[in-house]
């Protein structure tokens, strides 16, 4: 599934622009590098399914081809074990007494030296080999690890005087190859592509490509043609296409399970030279621990020669990064102590606001109450006023007319009628209707008093009005209170009764309150006026 994906992305590269396209490989690179165990899981899988079937062969023909198949398989991935199944390769084919499975063996071991960088033991491996006799198809093999020896001997000694007499080896032994390699095959073409090497690059990158269109090649043969056409264009000055050919060069490297590689090492080099330094330095690192577990030594001092540049750049930027970091973190201190420093300004503003408004509300509310108070005692005192003015006009009257008649008993000398005329204006009389008066105007004003009063006392010590609705004289005491007449010798005045009187009737009836005797009165003035 992870390489179907892979594959997807490959081909939605094509028809991007360059920078689009290189961008696009690394990323697809980056997600193969990322899961590179899987594909390195899957290799020691199929070692270990050869190394069973090795592990019990008993025919020696077939342990030799499981022996040589197991040094394939190691060659490109781990050169401790390929130099040991070469060895037994030899063992094997000394026993077989089988001379072409002897020279087979001995170019396994070439092979070996090759891999690892032993130019001088490779060398003289390919000088006790003799193929004179041997199948075209070893003389093909042999050739080619000729090829490969000068050609590596050529790039680790570039630009010295040997390089000349070195390219001449390589193309003396290509033709030597071809001359045993079959017509129109994939190895006879890549041997011609080799050829070029120290030719035309245009040349050579149209014979790779070519390549690549007429065969279905293996992961591990595509990555060297991919390779191969990244040197040709970074030899060419084209860094765009030398980092997307190496960057599938590398990624064949991936899929192909090969560690015994230069892609990562090259395309490092190149994405330094582009100034991707944090790139670079992630490839050259893995590049270091696939050689590291190869066990390539040519290939760890290669690595070695860049590694230290890229690093020491790479720990530059670091550091240009760190202190960019460490300004832009001082710059936004001094934002969010600034931050701070106004919210704590904008919040004492704010308690103060909070407070000034509490305290506006406070007033208001005062005022309001004041207000509600002043209309209550207003209204209050209209009615009051009006059934003063009321009743003394009615006083008046009675009077008025009880004058008259008194006149006129004078007048006519009728002095005992005068007692009887005395006797008809009845002072009592006219204090209970003065009282009578009051209470329907208080109870007109206070419509819910006697029901609120009531609430204070248990049912039994209830007060119920009388068949006139007057109001008893301890409850008309308290009716005055809620008034606001307070003073306990304005309520004796106005009820007719001792100062003393009035102590009594208000410790009566706070010895029968449910509520708290001295808070009593508080209560009372919470009964409220109806509307």
């Amino acid at each position: 599934m992870k390489y179907l994906f892979s594959l997807l992305l490959l081909c939605q590269i094509i028809g991007l622009s360059a920078k689009e396209r290189v961008d696009s490989i690394l990323s697809v690179l980056d997600s193969e590098i990322e899961h590179r165990e899987i594909y390195y899981q899957q290799k020691e899988k199929k070692l270990e399914d050869i190394k069973q079937q090795f592990r019990y062969v008993k025919n020696q023909q077939e342990k030799y081809n499981l022996c040589n198949r197991l040094f394939n398989e190691y060659i490109t991935y781990q050169y401790d074990s390929a130099y040991s199944y070469a060895i037994q390769t030899e063992g094997i084919s000394h026993r077989l007494t089988d001379k072409n499975l002897s020279i087979q063996a001995d170019c396994n071991l070439f092979y070996c030296y090759l891999s690892t960088g032993l130019f001088k033991e490779a060398y003289d491996m390919m000088r006790s080999i003799h193929v004179a006799n041997a199948p075209d198809s070893i003389k093909s093999e042999y050739y080619q690890l000729c090829m490969r020896l000068y050609s590596d001997m050529s790039s680790y000694n570039e630009g010295t005087p040997f390089n000349a007499d070195y390219n001449k080896k390589i193309t003396l032994y290509c033709d030597s190859a071809l001359l045993y390699t079959p017509d129109h095959t994939f190895y006879h073409q890549k041997i011609e592509a080799f050829k070029f090497s120290v030719g035309d690059n245009e040349k050579k990158i149209q014979m790779y490509k070519q390549m690549l269109n007429d065969y279905d090649v293996c992961p591990h043969e595509k990555a060297i043609i991919y390779s191969m056409l990244g040197r040709m264009y970074i030899g060419m000055g084209d860094f765009e296409h030398a980092i997307y050919y190496m960057a599938l060069s590398a990624i064949q490297d991936i899929r192909s399970a090969t560690r015994e590689t230069t892609a990562k090492k090259e395309l490092s080099s190149y994405l330094y030279g582009k100034g991707d330094v944090l790139r670079a330095s992630r490839y050259i690192q893995i590049a270091l621990e696939e050689t590291n577990f190869y066990n390539a030594r040519h290939r760890k001092m290669e690595i070695n020669t860049i590694l230290p540049i890229i690093e020491k750049q790479r720990l530059t930027l670091i550091e240009e990064r760190k202190r960019e970091v460490t300004i832009s973190l001082a710059v936004m201190s001094l934002l969010v102590i600034s931050l701070l420093v106004t919210l704590s300004i904008i919040y004492k503003q704010m308690k103060k606001l909070k407070t000034a408004k509490q305290s506006i509300q406070q007033q208001f509310n005062e005022i309001s109450e004041v207000n509600g108070k002043l209309q209550e005692s207003n209204e209050i005192k209209d009615q009051y006023i009006f059934q003063s003015l009321y009743g003394k006009s009615d006083y008046l009257d009675k009077v008025e007319n009880l004058l008259k008649k008194q006149d006129r008993k004078l007048k006519a000398r009728q002095f005992n009628d005068l007692q009887i005329t005395h006797k008809e204006f009845d002072i009592k009389s006219e204090r209970e209707n003065m009282f009578s008066s009051f209470d329907q105007t208080f109870l007109k004003l206070f419509p819910n008093f006697l029901t609120e009063y009531n609430k204070f006392f248990r049912p039994e010590d209830q007060v119920i009005l009388d068949e006139a609705g007057n109001l008893p004289p301890e409850l008309r005491i308290f009716a005055l209170i809620r008034l606001g007449v307070t003073e306990n010798e304005r309520i004796a005045k106005f009820l007719n009764l001792s100062i003393n009187t009035i102590y009594v009737y208000k410790a009566r009836v706070k010895g029968k309150t449910i509520v708290p005797k001295e808070e009593f009165e508080e209560y009372i003035m919470q009964i409220k006026k109806g509307i």
